[in-house]
């Protein structure tokens, strides 16, 4: 894999979430049939989109420059390790089939219906999620988030 991201061929519902540079701190937030209208009212307020992912405004110049390859692998090696985050690993060394090159990541995201957010901080989204019983949603890479 390499260091801008690299993703098996998506059998995964969660390629979206790798359209970012790999450090960029980032709020994945899911809605589904079991929110609470509490919830609902709280993180989807104003928004018709299922999925919400927010970012710091100070990564928009790199997300919008970012590259990713994904990787086409034969799976018959591959096995799910983490169905939550859609993770498949191999204990074997495997090579790629081919490797696409991927960009216009941010009109990608909008093509599948997910609302892209630019806060200046992501630490107020942060808090009111975990003090919460919300729990459909991805903290990734939040030790990188612009420290309050």
């Amino acid at each position: 894999m390499t260091e801008s991201g690299a993703l098996l061929e998506c059998k995964s519902i969660h390629e979206y979430s790798y359209y970012f540079p790999r450090d960029c701190p980032r709020i994945i937030c899911k809605k589904t049939d079991t929110l609470s209208d509490e919830n609902n009212e709280k993180f989807f307020k104003h928004s018709n989109a299922d999925i919400i992912i927010t970012v710091e405004s100070s990564w928009y110049p790199r997300i919008m420059n970012q590259v990713i390859y994904r990787y086409h692998f034969d799976d018959t090696n591959f096995e799910r390790f983490d169905a939550t985050a859609g993770y498949y690993i191999s204990y074997q060394v495997t090579k790629p089939l081919h490797i696409d090159r991927m960009e216009g990541l941010i009109e990608r995201l909008f093509k599948k219906g997910i609302e892209l957010r630019f806060t200046p901080n992501l630490y107020p989204l942060r808090e009111a999620i975990l003090t919460s019983d919300f729990k459909e949603f991805g903290i990734h890479r939040f030790n990188n988030a612009t420290k309050v």
